[in-house]
């Protein structure tokens, strides 16, 4: 499989909702993503080729994280690392900047699960940009107006989100290429309709470092590292949901957390009225396991005049520690 990265440079701010509007996260998950992309093959009339290229495996791609200038981060492994004299004698400042840490710079994911992170280190992923609330007014007939508060995120100028595409064949590449830039006129996010989301993308080739240790889950046949003492995890790139019967074996020896993902269904044609999909709980990006997984396509119809596809696959990092 060939990985890209595709980093995105937005116009405006962006707004990826917790569900509330006085709230908004940095960065979107890979689910978010794949639903507008899903939207945009519609207006094209590809939906058919993207659902197909995804669910046989020649399209995979991360979570969002954030870049700044030309430092890229990834999420911070869920993986508790060997605790220096140093650490255990460290001020409580320091701990509690360990484990409020988001993101790590590429470069020193392996030195974090090795516990030999750079102190130095700690501040970089500050600065990316801040997060804004506007105050808007609604009107509903004639009925007073209602003024509420809705909160953006702003990047710094050099800064903002990218991701990893990993690809198989040039067609499916050309395929997600094509919906990008469909996307980057629409907006990704909430609030488009007052220009937030609209972005910018450059297509860059992978780091070493990194394009070395990529795999897609449905790389490969066996789906395990072996025995625990071999020191090898892998890293969830992508919010991710393991097929069911090897939920047991990807959760054995594994350190992870769950993510609940819902919202609302983003179709005109779905209901008469906009409907929320049902709750699904995955595994978050950032967490370790010794045996990946492919992932699934969650299908569901709830009520509705066609079924809602929710991607979960998942995209790992080696790390051998």
């Amino acid at each position: 499989m060939k990985y890209s990265i595709y980093q995105l440079d937005f116009y405006n701010g962006v707004r990826f909702g917790k569900g509330r509007l006085e709230t908004t996260e940095m960065t979107f998950h890979a689910d978010t993503l794949f639903a507008a992309l899903f939207q945009e093959a519609i207006k094209l009339g590809k939906e058919k080729i993207f659902l197909d290229a995804v669910r046989n495996g020649v399209l995979r791609w991360s979570d969002a994280f954030p870049y700044k200038g030309r430092q890229l981060f990834l999420p911070k492994p869920m993986f508790q690392p060997p605790v220096k004299e140093t650490q255990e004698q460290g001020n409580s400042i320091r701990k509690k900047q360990f484990k409020n840490m988001k993101y790590v710079p590429i470069e020193y994911i392996k030195a974090y699960m090795k516990g030999e992170y750079p102190e130095k280190h700690l501040e970089d992923c500050k600065e990316i940009g801040k997060e804004g609330v506007k105050t808007a007014v609604a009107v509903r007939g004639h009925e007073d107006p209602e003024p509420y508060r809705v909160s953006a995120f702003y990047f710094n100028e050099g800064n903002g989100l990218y991701l990893i595409l990993g690809s198989s064949g040039e067609a499916a590449e050309i395929l997600f290429d094509d919906l990008m830039e469909s996307l980057s006129y629409s907006g990704l996010g909430g609030k488009k309709s007052a220009g937030l989301g609209r972005f910018e993308y450059v297509k860059k080739t992978v780091p070493d470092m990194l394009g070395k240790a990529l795999r897609s889950g449905s790389e490969g046949a066996s789906g395990h590292f072996g025995q625990s003492a071999s020191g090898e995890y892998a890293v969830l790139m992508s919010t991710a949901l393991p097929e069911e019967e090897k939920l047991k074996d990807v959760l054995t020896d594994a350190s992870y957390s769950l993510l609940k993902r819902s919202g609302f269904v983003d179709s005109t044609t779905f209901d008469d009225q906009q409907m929320r999909k049902k709750d699904l709980y995955v595994l978050a990006a950032g967490s370790c396991m010794k045996h990946v997984f492919d992932g699934c396509m969650v299908e569901e119809k709830n009520g509705g005049r066609h079924p809602v596809y929710r991607y979960a696959y998942g995209l790992f990092l080696e790390v051998d520690v």
